[in-house]
């Protein structure tokens, strides 16, 4: 009997990351208002029950669909430890086509988490955390003092979410991509500050 249902979770098991990338998409054309365990086994072609085999709950599968967004829009995985500009390149990739699909998502799940949703309150500051010490981690590697990374970053960070709400809700890019090059620039002046460099 044992074996009939590891192997049952075994065949199903390889389906859970697929079942949660067609959820996100979802999720990116559709907003998380309209989300439900129904509509996304449709839209998926699993059955309800599958998506409950995996995830358990509707908050469950909306916290992990928050994590890949919240990731997507300010991580690049395969960014070169080496890249010379990597706030440039990240930012790029945001606002490129794909990108903006997650920005988009991106501003209003840290909206919705404002008005105090539990799971997403929860997602958000965890990501935000995340990102908040990797961003402090690379501004340590490239001088900053250590009892300034963590104000710094935070700084950076918040700059970077209300640039991408400026984007999503005016379409202006050349004013936000000019916004963004001037923060970038302010930066480097600061990271060179601290370098000792002219």
């Amino acid at each position: 009997m044992n074996e009939r249902v590891d192997g049952r979770k075994q065949r199903f098991e390889h389906r859970r990351g697929e079942v949660l990338r067609a959820a996100t998409e979802h999720a990116l054309d559709h907003g998380l208002d309209e989300l439900s365990l129904r509509k996304i086994a449709q839209t998926v072609g699993v059955s309800h029950a599958t998506l409950v085999h995996h995830f358990g709950t509707k908050e469950q599968l909306v916290a992990e669909i928050v994590e890949l967004v919240l990731a997507g829009t300010l991580a690049v995985p395969d960014l070169p430890q080496d890249d010379p500009d990597p706030l440039r390149t990240i930012w790029r990739r945001a606002t490129a086509d794909r990108g903006r699909r997650y920005v988009k998502l991106f501003v209003a799940i840290t909206g919705q988490a404002m008005h105090g949703d539990e799971a997403l309150v929860n997602a958000v500051a965890a990501s935000m955390r995340q990102r908040t010490n990797l961003l402090a981690e690379g501004l340590a590697r490239n001088g900053c003092p250590p009892s300034r990374t963590q104000a710094v970053a935070t700084a950076l960070l918040a700059g970077l979410r209300g640039l991408f709400v400026d984007l999503v809700t005016t379409g202006d890019t050349d004013r936000v991509d000019a916004a963004f090059e001037d923060m970038l620039a302010e930066l480097k002046h600061r990271l060179a500050d601290w370098a000792g460099r002219p």
